[in-house]
């Protein structure tokens, strides 16, 4: 069976947690708790391992990244997604740091010119964050979607990147 590892980074209000199967990340995302990310890493692997030491790379891009450096995250990962998941989430990869586009801009972008609330609903289970900078995607009026944690996690990230300039 292939070996399977998971790390965590806490970052203030939020955790960014992450895990690998082989060589390949499954899973970066956010946790309030480590306790949230512990019970979430069984879903990808019967036993992954504690490992910080196979994320030493990842972990080092992600505080550059948090201290306001433009960090490319070019690391190998694994979509098992719908073709049409694959194809919103493949397309805002592409957004550049400290930018951002519109729901419906990424709907037309993959050919689907209405789909946005698809293509919203594909952001929302993206399972490579930061990687896949979902964070970047907003309402056509420019605001940030949703509420909570994630819209909290979202609009931090943005100001990071300078893209929220004067909100």
């Amino acid at each position: 069976m292939t070996e399977a590892y998971y790390g965590y980074l806490e970052v203030g209000f939020f955790i960014i947690g992450f895990v690998k199967v082989g060589d390949e990340l499954v899973r970066v995302g956010f946790y309030r708790r480590l306790r949230h990310l512990e019970n979430e890493v069984g879903t990808y692997h019967p036993r992954p391992r504690l490992d910080l030491g196979e994320f030493q790379e990842l972990i080092q891009d992600l505080r550059a990244y948090l201290s306001g450096e433009c960090v490319v995250f070019d690391y190998p990962f694994r979509l098992e997604r719908p073709e049409f998941e694959r194809r919103v989430l493949l397309k805002v990869r592409e957004i550049p740091y400290g930018e951002t586009r519109s729901y419906s801009w990424v709907a037309g972008e993959v050919g689907r010119p209405r789909a946005w609330r698809a293509v919203a609903n594909a952001l929302a289970r993206n399972p490579i964050a930061i990687i896949i900078p979902c964070h970047r995607v907003l309402r056509k009026d420019g605001r940030i979607a949703g509420g909570g944690f994630s819209k909290k996690v979202r609009e931090y990230l943005l100001r990071l990147e300078g893209a929220l300039p004067g909100r």
